[in-house]
């Protein structure tokens, strides 16, 4: 017993005298004290924030340089709901439905004009990938409604009841106004 409380009390004496009290004493600090209540005041960051761009990973894959020249967008139809991505090898795709309107949340379904977006569904999205909305088998795609930046769609297979909502960024779709 007197053996590790001998090695704690070594450990704990070269432990604490790593630390540099000389920099911490030299530093200055970022606290005023006030005197009349005697409360610590931070004060306020004068360097300005530098914004960073994040690159847009889902639009501009590293092999898949997406042209926004060429971008084409589903299409929910007026006349009866119904949400299609056409099958256009010239034009530029990579529409994600998500499990709830946020883009961090699951991919559940993906329609690209990217061979490496779809063969072997390397997002594993529960619903697939695809070239195009047509290619889905007994399964169709209404819209519902807006939710924020979002809409909101539902899956309809023909061998289930109940559908499933998928979310959808606004901007790659567009109404069909044509009857």
């Amino acid at each position: 017993m007197k053996k590790i409380i001998a090695a704690l009390a070594v450990t704990t004496f070269l432990g604490c005298r790593n630390t540099p009290s000389t920099e911490m004493a030299n530093k200055e600090t970022d606290t005023i004290k006030t005197e009349t209540d005697g409360v610590a005041v931070v004060k306020p960051d004068s360097t300005p924030v530098k914004k960073t761009v994040k690159k847009d990973t889902i639009r501009n894959d590293k092999d898949t340089q997406m042209s926004e020249a060429f971008f084409q967008k589903a299409m929910i139809s007026l006349r009866d709901s119904s949400l299609t991505v056409y099958e256009n090898i010239r034009a530029d795709y990579r529409i994600f439905g998500y499990q709830k309107p946020d883009t961090n949340s699951r991919k559940m379904i993906l329609f690209s004009v990217f061979t490496s977006d779809v063969e072997n569904n390397p997002y594993k999205c529960p619903f697939g990938a695809y070239y195009y909305s047509g290619a889905m088998h007994d399964t169709k795609i209404k819209y519902v409604k807006q939710a924020g930046a979002f809409v909101e769609a539902h899956l309809i297979k023909e061998t289930e009841i109940k559908p499933t909502s998928i979310y959808i960024l606004k901007d790659w779709v567009e109404f069909d106004e044509r009857n």
